[in-house]
C-alpha cells in the first residue's frame, strides 16, 4: 500500500491507542500490561484489518462498503464475546470497569476507522 492515507491511518491509530492506554491506565489505576493492553491490541488489529480490506475494496465494491463496515463492527463484537466476555464473567459478573476495559478501546479504534474511511470515500 503506497497510499499516504493508509500510512496516516495506521499512525493515527497507533498514536490514539498509545494515548488511550496511558490515559485509561492512569484513570483506572490498571497496569498497562495485561487485559488493558490486550484489549487495545485486539481492537486496533481488527480496525487495521477492516480498514485495509475496505480500502482495497473501495472501488470494486463501493455499493457494499457500508455493509462490509457493519460486518467488521459485528466481528469486533463477536471477538468481545469470544475472547473477553468469558474472562470477565469468570467471577460470575461483568462489572462496569470490565466493560469499560473493552468499550473504550473499541470506541477509539472504531472512531479513527470511521473518520478515515469517510474522508477517503468523500474524496473519491
Amino acid at each position: 500500500m503506497k497510499d499516504r492515507r493508509v500510512l496516516r491511518f495506521y499512525m493515527t491509530l497507533l498514536v490514539v491507542a498509545l494515548l488511550g492506554v496511558f490515559l485509561q491506565s492512569t484513570f483506572t489505576d490498571r497496569q498497562i500490561a495485561g487485559p488493558l493492553t490486550n484489549s487495545y491490541l485486539v481492537n486496533n488489529a481488527l480496525a487495521a484489518l477492516i480498514f485495509t480490506l475496505l480500502f482495497r475494496w473501495r472501488q470494486r465494491h463501493i455499493e457494499k462498503l457500508g455493509f462490509l463496515f457493519l460486518a467488521g463492527t459485528g466481528l469486533k463484537f463477536l471477538t468481545f464475546f469470544i475472547v473477553f466476555y468469558p474472562v470477565f464473567r469468570a467471577d460470575g459478573e461483568l462489572t462496569g470497569e470490565e466493560f469499560i476495559l473493552f468499550f473504550v478501546p473499541y470506541t477509539l479504534s472504531t472512531l479513527v476507522e470511521t473518520v478515515f474511511l469517510a474522508r477517503i470515500l468523500n474524496r473519491e
